[in-house]
């Protein structure tokens, strides 16, 4: 018998993950991405035996494995050799950033090093969606996107430290480049003033379908992203094949070059684009709401051969599902759904029957699946074992709950029991876990992550997926437009209204925390009741006004808010502000933030923290150097993660 114990920090540093597989042709092997705490490498393991061996290795990180068409060569993308950091300018502030400029690697598969394939003055871009790069399909040409370098004047007045600048006036682009792999030949094929945020190649390399929009600012995706097609060698005008008020993300042709799929909601994040499925002809005619009414969010698909269907991977109410949707019916066929999680960037081997996908789940590791499909159902093999001994580590128990809103709409959950509380019939302190987004949500991973902690001090944890989540439709999703902070809340309070009723909860000792959007619902809820002892925001939203003044998301909290000036929504901002409630709150209020956070600037924070210690309510504000939109920094991220734990476990245990 196993005797299971909890997990130390210590423990879990050890831990290794895997990401972005991608099977072979021959269906005899599978390139991924090893991630440990010394870096990301690339490694390659045989689908026969799954013995793995490693293919890239040094310091930095390696990503991206794609294999080229007839399987002879591995690109990727890598950071190692880079002498400076790449030029970022998110924002329009001219800056470095903290990561490496990414240059395309190749290596034969057979034997031999790597070369390095690109030196572009920037940079390769990695899109938050689509792939950073794809060959063509003779395998003689590649293309990727780069954003547009600095010029040799402003490289020199960066380093003279003359680098004043002038907020939003000097735009630059990011771009599709094709590079002849025999010659070297490196050739921009995006026309002038057309931002590419993420792009597919049409199936005879001849046409673009990208997302773009005509300024570089992250707030123009929210506001003013289309689909848009142009030839490569740009004789013809480009083409907008669809715009609305919604955002689009993940354009992709299908075989025939025909058609164009595409995913589609009122979005929060660029990298986050759950949302219904759309079809529309590469000539801009037959557009198609694929998957209308549908009670899941598709996050990404891959076309079928005879163009009539797609196999889709979905979160799904909780979890995740496997879905092939026709696109002539919109008939659907189910061929997988479980609480669990699943890599969803996946591709076919020659059989068109066998894919590779990372699988994980509350009590197992991420590790290599093999999936076989046929007519009727999937059948899933395992294929690595990258943690060994994570066996013998406690694990929580996880359960689905379902609960009535104030106005009598069912909203649905995730509660994580304490460790080891299989036998207990006490309520349980509580914390509340506010995801961010809010058009985004938490499925169950590993267990040994955020809240671990938490459950092995006797804490459960409630993961509510209220109004405006993902996985359950497009009506859901976009449920709380005009309402953020609304029935939003509602939702989530009255869930734990429910666990309290079944006697789970312990109505004495709850907490609530969260990050971004979480960060703000946080903020929210403690002006709007005294029920929490503790609560954590982290890179929060505290004053949607300010908010708009610098978030570099700019526009999305018109648009979220039901917008399209921001004169229409400046009384919503004002009633969903948490600033203009502080004299309510009661609650111990940690604030966590990144100096330098552009989606959700740091000075909402300082302006909440001074109101609270001026109404002499317990709290604490640590802001982190460096730091953006969440903690990078090894220190900080323990730092943080820490400070968060000790602040509730202190106030509920």
């Amino acid at each position: 018998m196993v005797n299971f114990k909890v997990a130390s920090e210590n423990d879990m540093k050890k831990f290794k993950s895997v990401s972005d597989p991608r099977i072979s042709t021959d269906g005899e092997s599978i390139v991924f991405v090893m991630s440990a705490a010394d870096g990301k490498n690339i490694w390659i393991a045989s689908t026969r035996n799954g013995e793995t061996k490693q293919l890239t290795s040094g310091i930095g990180s390696d990503e991206v494995p794609r294999l080229s068409p007839d399987g002879k060569t591995l690109g990727f993308v890598s950071n190692r050799n880079s002498k400076n950091n790449a030029y970022v300018d998110d924002w329009q502030i001219k800056t470095r950033s903290p990561s490496k400029e990414n240059q395309i690697y190749l290596l034969p598969m057979d034997s031999g090093e790597s070369t390095k394939l690109t030196s572009v003055p920037n940079g390769i871009v990695k899109p938050r969606n689509l792939d950073a790069f794809v060959w063509s399909d003779d395998g003689r040409r590649i293309a990727f996107l780069s954003t547009d370098p600095f010029t040799q004047d402003e490289e020199k007045r960066f380093e003279d430290k003359d680098d004043v600048f002038e907020f939003e006036k000097n735009p630059k682009y990011t771009r599709i480049y094709v590079i002849d792999l025999e010659t070297g030949e490196t050739t921009c094929v995006s026309p002038e003033g057309l931002h590419v945020w993420e792009f597919s190649w049409s199936p005879d390399n001849t046409k673009f379908a990208v997302i773009s929009s005509d300024l570089p600012y992250e707030g123009s995706w929210f506001t003013s992203c289309r689909l848009v097609t142009f030839s490569e060698n740009l004789e013809n005008k480009p083409v907008i094949l669809h715009q609305s008020k919604r955002q689009v993300a993940m354009p992709k042709w299908s075989p025939d070059g025909n058609q164009i799929a595409f995913l589609s909601s009122n979005y929060s994040d660029r990298g986050s684009v759950d949302g219904d499925l759309f079809t529309i002809s590469s000539t801009g005619n037959n557009f198609k709401h694929v998957t209308l009414g549908s009670r899941f969010s598709v996050r990404n698909f891959i076309w079928n051969d005879d163009c009539s269907s797609v196999f889709a991977t979905c979160t799904d109410q909780g979890g995740m599902s496997l879905i092939e949707i026709d696109l002539i019916t919109n008939g659907q066929k189910y061929y997988w759904n479980e609480l669990a999680v699943i890599s969803d960037d996946y591709i076919f081997d020659n059989s068109k029957t066998r894919f590779a996908v990372v699988r994980e789940d509350i009590a197992n590791p991420k590790d290599i699946w093999i999936i076989d499909k046929n007519s009727d159902e999937l059948n899933w093999k395992q294929l690595t074992k990258i943690n060994p001994g994570s066996e013998v580590f406690s694990i929580p128990k996880m359960e689905t709950v379902r609960w009535k809103s104030i106005d009598g709409k069912e909203i649905q959950g995730l509660l994580l029991y304490p460790l080891n509380s299989e036998e207990s019939n006490e309520s349980f302190p509580l914390y509340l876990a506010a995801h961010g987004g809010p058009t985004s949500s938490i499925i169950p991973n590993y267990a040994l992550g955020r809240w671990y902690n938490l459950l092995a001090n006797g804490i459960a944890v409630f993961i509510p997926s209220f109004r405006g989540s993902t996985g359950f439709g497009l009506d859901f999703a976009e449920a709380n437009i005009g309402d953020l902070g609304g029935m939003d809340w509602h939702d989530i309070n009255s869930g734990i209204d429910s666990l309290i009723a079944k006697g789970v909860a312990d109505p004495d000792r709850l907490a609530i925390g969260g990050g971004s959007y979480g960060g703000f619902m946080t903020a929210w809820a403690v002006t709007q009741t005294t029920r929490f002892k503790a609560a954590v925001a982290r890179a929060g939203i505290y004053d949607w006004r300010a908010f708009h003044g610098k978030s570099y998301i700019n526009g999305w909290e018109v648009v979220h808010f039901g917008g399209s000036d921001f004169s229409d929504v400046i009384d919503l901002w004002e009633k969903f502000s948490p600033i203009n409630y502080v004299n309510n709150v009661t609650t111990p209020t940690l604030i966590l933030h990144g100096e330098l956070d552009l989606t959700c600037p740091v000075e909402g924070a300082y302006a909440f923290y001074r109101s609270l210690k001026d109404l002499n309510v317990e709290t604490e504000l640590v802001v982190y150097p460096r730091e953006g939109h969440g903690t990078e920094e090894k220190i900080h991220k323990k730092d943080e993660r820490q400070r968060h734990d000790n602040w509730i476990i202190n106030r509920l245990i």
